[in-house]
């Protein structure tokens, strides 16, 4: 199946917050500034979502979904991907997730685990997310896309 990804429209969030609820993610950041969600389309119809939030060089990935009927079919790993690449356009650092349910999937993605408090980003973990909507329990995982400025330099440095 060959999905078609685009930013989601205002006319979109009635379905992204229905598929949400299906997958029994939340809701309420659905239209709000801080989340550009982007949709994933077969023929018109949307199959999956995923958002990202934006702080500093680092993104939050959230609401990464696919609809029931249509999930363990490769759409996931499609959205991620399409995910991932746009990060990496947009210079993005480090993509951060909070999880309880799709460890295994992450970690196939390169994703790795790492403890909330070695999130050095202070601006994403007083986010909604980090704060109210993902249990302590959820577990945190990042990927790095770049290495910072700050050791970008300090490797020229070493060079001989």
């Amino acid at each position: 199946m060959k999905l078609q990804m685009r930013e989601a429209r205002q006319k979109d969030f009635n379905t992204i917050r229905l598929l949400l609820r299906e997958t029994h993610l939340p809701t309420d950041a659905v239209g709000h500034a801080e989340s550009i969600y982007y949709v994933a389309e077969d023929n018109q119809d949307i199959v999956g979502v995923a958002a990202y939030e934006f702080y500093d060089d680092d993104a939050l990935l959230r609401s990464v979904a696919v609809r029931p009927g249509f999930q363990k079919s490769g759409i996931g790993s499609q959205i991620v991907d399409f995910m991932l690449e746009m990060a990496r356009t947009k210079g993005v650092q480090n993509v951060v997730l909070l999880t309880e349910t799709a460890k295994d999937f992450f970690f196939k993605k390169n994703f790795r685990i790492v403890d909330r408090k070695a999130i050095e980003n202070e601006s994403m973990k007083s986010s909604p997310e980090f704060v109210y909507h993902c249990p302590t329990t959820a577990v945190c995982m990042l990927i790095q896309l770049r290495k910072s400025k700050d050791r970008l330099e300090d490797s020229f440095k070493r060079r001989p």
